[in-house]
This record gives structure tokens, sequence and C-alpha cells, in this order.
């Protein structure tokens, strides 16, 4: 059985979780970006340019944003933003994209995970709520019920990685599914990765106004948020995207990601290997997660049935978990 082989430390630990942060940042609004081109097209839309959402949040980052209402809201003008963004950083540099033992792997653990993207959520959320803001105020009260209830599937999905791998930290059960006798675990494990996908990403749907999020789970950000407010608001939510994009992508393919001993060990074709694996199942998952909301769930109906269907596929998943073993 492959054991958990540790962490890839010194310089080039630290090296690589440089990249694997520069990636994740300069990945997520493109990624956003092309889910709303994708959007809009099955939409019957035009698609905006992929780095038109880049271009934005460089522009809002130039320009010196309103905060009176998001100041009266939470008693602090910068701090519902910073901290969505504080968290929603803190999430990527936990969950391992091409790469397992970083220096972050110790931390790793999936609650930890779950927990600052939810805190994000609610973090992003909060401005919303300020006074005067009526339609972001209605938006902001249904993301946060949303919120609430996806924190049902969670603990289902908790469960299932614990029986499954026999741990909760994220790179010590990557790396043990590396291992082909827990083969039969990637079945509950594959489907608690779409169970996520659902529960947690905030794709928009199709029709959906270009860089409109959803109504649930994470709302535009107010109209009176601009400027940096904005900007860490909207780098935010594309961040916690791709982090629950990764993350489900890991958990369906974790054979995809190098082990430590690869990368010390010098293998030429493990990095590049990785990363474009990496591109290539986030890929995919975003181009599903639109499909399936362009062919299965309709705008109006999408929060609920998304979430219904998340609690499905996580009680599935502990089914199935608990069919494949042998109680004799």
């Amino acid at each position: 059985m492959i054991a958990y082989s540790g962490w890839i430390g010194g310089p080039l630990g630290g090296l690589l979780l440089a990249l694997h942060l520069a990636l994740m940042l300069a990945l997520a609004p493109l990624l956003r970006g092309a889910i709303d081109a994708g959007a809009a097209r099955l939409g019957g839309a035009a698609p905006p340019p992929v780095l038109l959402r880049w271009c934005l949040i460089l522009a809002q980052a130039r320009r010196q944003g309103l905060r009176a209402a998001i100041g009266c809201a939470t008693g602090g003008a910068d701090l519902p933003p910073g901290l969505a963004l504080a968290a929603a950083l803190a999430a990527c540099a936990l969950v391992p994209s091409f790469a397992l033992g970083l220096p972050s792997a110790g931390l790793s653990d999936l609650l930890a995970l779950v927990t600052l993207l939810g805190a994000a959520r609610l973090a992003a959320l909060l401005p919303g709520l300020a006074a005067g803001v009526a339609a972001s105020g209605r938006q902001a009260v249904g993301g946060i019920v949303a919120l609430a209830l996806a924190q049902t599937v969670f603990p289902l999905l908790l469960a299932v990685a614990m029986l499954a791998t026999g741990s909760t930290t994220l790179d010590a059960m990557l790396t043990r599914l590396h291992d082909p006798e827990l083969a039969g675990s990637r079945t509950p494990l594959v489907l608690a990765a779409l169970s996520l996908l659902l529960a947690g990403s905030d794709a928009p749907a199709p029709g959906s106004p270009p860089f409109g999020l959803s109504p649930n789970p994470a709302p535009d950000p107010p109209a009176d948020a601009g400027g940096r407010d904005r900007a860490a608001l909207d780098l935010a939510s594309d961040l916690s995207l791709l982090a629950w994009l990764t993350l489900a992508g890991d958990l369906a393919w974790p054979a995809a990601l190098a082990l430590p001993g690869e990368v010390l060990g010098g293998v030429p074709a493990a990095l590049p290997g990785a990363i474009l694996a990496w591109l290539a199942r986030t890929a995919l998952l975003a181009g599903a997660l639109v499909a399936a909301r362009a062919l299965v769930l309709a705008p109006d109906r999408a929060a609920r049935a998304r979430l219904l269907l998340a609690l499905l596929l996580a009680l599935l998943a502990v089914v199935v978990l608990f069919a494949g073993r042998d109680f004799g």
C-alpha cells in the first residue's frame, strides 16, 4: 500500500507552491470568462471575450469605488471584500492542482478547505445586505439561504472521504488513492466530486448576463461596490470557483497529480504533464457544468435543483461505498 510520503520541502517546495498560486491567480478570471462565454453561447447570446473578465478586474482595481453602504452594513468598508479574497486565496493554497506534497499539504484538511470556501462566499454576500440596495439584498439573502442548505451536503462528503481513505487530509487522501488496493473507493469519490461541484460552484446559468453570477449561491457584488472592493469580490469569486473545480477534479482523477517522489526523483515529464492534466480536467469539468445547466437545470429552478441533486449524489456515494465493502 502506498503510504503518505511527506512533502516537498526547501526552496523547491516554496517555488512549486508559488507556481501553484500564480497559476491559480492567472487562470481563475480566464476560467470565469470562458464559462461566461460558453453560458452566453448556449443561451443564444453573443459570447463576451474571454479576456474581458481580467480587463474589468484590473480596471476596477485602478478605480476609487463607493464604499458607504458596505461600511454601514458591516462596520468596516474594506472588511468583507478583503476577507472574501483572503479566504479564497487560502483555499487555493490548500487544494493541490498539479503536485502533492507542497508545503501547504499538512494544512489541507478537507473540512478546513470547505470552511474557507464557505467563508469566502459568505463574506462576498455580506455587502449585499447593506441598507439602500434592495435588489442586491434579496440576492444576498437567497445566497445565504443556499449556503446554509449546502451544509447538509458537506458532512456526508466528509464521511465518504474518511471512510474511503481513512483520512480527511486532502493531500494524504489523494496520495493513498494512487494505490491500486483502493480502486474500489474511487467510484464513491467520483460521486462525491460531482456532488461538490454542484453544491459548491457558482458558474452562471445559460442566458445570464455577461459576468453575472447565478442568483444562488453567490450574487453579483452590490451596485455600490466599485473600485478595489469590486475587483476583490470578483477575483475572490473566480478563485473560489476554480478551487471547487480543482477539488472535484482531484477527487475524480487523483492519479493525474504528481507524487513527491516523482518530483524529487527528477522525472522529466512529471510536472509539465501534471499541469496539462490539471488544465484539461478543469476545462472538462467547467464545460460539463455549463452544459448540465443548459440541458437539465432551468435558470429559475437551478439553485434548488442543484442542491437537491448534490444531496442525492452524496447519499449515493455513501451507499456505493458501503455496498462495495466486504463485511465478512
